[in-house]
């Protein structure tokens, strides 16, 4: 009985060290002058974070606990799981998990924006899927400016990536919608949906990485018209 009791207490204060080093964490990055340099316990490198988000097994999917552990630096903001819990209106296709992440490159915080005073940027982390488990993932970040230093960076990792859908070129450079074969050594493959927005006056962006599993729902994914004649999947 004292083992049992000794083993709870003791699975509680990790758990209370975990949050409260991840807090420590974010508050210390929040309240830092820039360049700002978080640490392991709330942000990861871009091919960090995606490979967390890769299965080593085809045909198996992803637990919902995925990336969910004790010292996970994600911060969830969802406990369990919660259709719409990204603040939209609840449909068929409403993330079940959110979260917030600052992602790095080369240990700095990857964009900064302009509040009251200059604040690192973040990352949201929104998981869909059904009780099969985790279908698709999308990370986001919205900038001041552009982050399309973020791909060719994760290209020069162990990533490869193949384009095989390019977006219609005729939407300007402020909008873009590619589709890559993404494959890393050791991991299933996957599909990987890089996505640009810089609205009518380019001066704000929406970046967005969607990792997806099928590639027929990856397709089908799809806004723009691809007239990219080499560009097939």
């Amino acid at each position: 009985m004292k083992k049992l009791t000794l083993l709870l207490l003791l699975m509680v204060s990790t758990n209370v060290f975990a949050e409260s080093a991840r807090d420590e964490c974010i508050n210390e990055v929040r309240n830092h002058d820039e360049p700002f340099h978080p640490g392991e316990h709330c942000s990861l490198e871009l091919a960090e974070l995606i490979e967390l988000f890769l299965p080593i097994k085809s045909g198996v999917s992803l637990s919902w606990e995925v990336a969910a552990g004790v010292k996970t630096p994600i911060n969830w903001l969802t406990i369990g799981r919660s259709l719409g819990c990204d603040g939209s209106s609840v449909s068929l296709d409403s993330p079940e998990r959110c979260g917030e992440i600052f992602l790095t490159e080369r240990g700095v915080i990857d964009f900064t924006v302009l509040e009251k005073t200059v604040q690192p940027g973040v990352w949201t982390v929104k998981l869909f899927g059904s009780n099969a488990g985790v279908s698709k993932v999308e990370l986001n970040a919205d900038a001041d400016h552009r982050l399309d230093h973020l791909l060719a960076n994760l290209k020069q990792s162990n990533f490869n990536l193949d384009l095989i859908v390019k977006n219609d070129p005729w939407y300007g450079a402020t909008t873009r919608e590619n589709l890559y074969k993404l494959k890393v050594s050791g991991k299933k493959e996957a599909w990987l949906k890089d996505e640009m927005s810089c609205g009518v006056s380019g001066e704000h962006c929406s970046f967005t990485l969607t990792i997806f599993y099928d590639i027929e729902e990856a397709i089908k994914s799809l806004r723009f018209k691809n007239h990219n004649t080499d560009a097939k999947p």
